[in-house]
């Protein structure tokens, strides 16, 4: 299923799309929030992955005048658990591009895998993405640290009552801290 927003077509891959992902995801500028840059041969393995991959969702999202790459956005299925992510080009960034397609795609997909739980994990200075996964509703769970440094931990669940967000959490933490001294 193709998703139309006001600048992009968020649309399934086919292996026409290949050179351009490979160069989205082997360059450092791009990937930075994201673990770094993947070694060519790692960048066609995941992309032949996505192609034949049945339980998660992968989209290309191209501008929808010129047709021109801009980006990557999944939700992969591992270990048990869902998580989203999304990686666009650095022409791109700063301009709401990311805004404009995660929820139409997080909403889209769903529906379509009838998704109750969804994680997603972002670097902890990245800040446009903290502030779009709480407008999606995600949930604060924590912040981690793997051999790529520290990041946050995030859970959209349709079972939560009441969901918590990163700023939430820190001024909660914050408030407890300074009512213990």
């Amino acid at each position: 299923m193709t998703i139309a927003t006001a600048r992009t077509l968020i649309v399934p891959y086919t292996e026409q799309l290949e050179l351009d992902f490979i160069k989205l995801n082997c360059c450092p500028v791009n990937r930075a929030e994201m673990n770094g840059p993947h070694t060519i041969s790692s960048a066609k393995r995941l992309f032949q992955h996505i192609l034949s991959d049945q339980e998660g969702f992968a989209r290309a999202i191209l501008h929808n005048q010129t047709r021109e790459y801009m980006g990557h956005i999944f939700i992969s299925h591992s270990e048990g658990r869902y998580e989203l992510g999304f990686i666009l080009d650095k022409r791109f960034w700063n301009q709401g591009i990311a805004s404009e397609v995660v929820k139409p795609f997080f909403n889209m997909a769903r529906f379509e895998a009838d998704l109750n739980e969804v994680v997603a994990t972002v670097n902890v200075t990245h800040n446009p993405s903290i502030k779009l996964l709480d407008k999606l509703g995600f949930e604060f769970c924590g912040t981690k640290q793997d051999e790529f440094g520290p990041f946050h931990e995030y859970r959209y669940s349709e079972l939560n009552e009441k969901k918590i967000t990163f700023y939430e959490a820190v001024a909660q933490s914050a408030s407890r801290e300074s009512q213990s001294w």
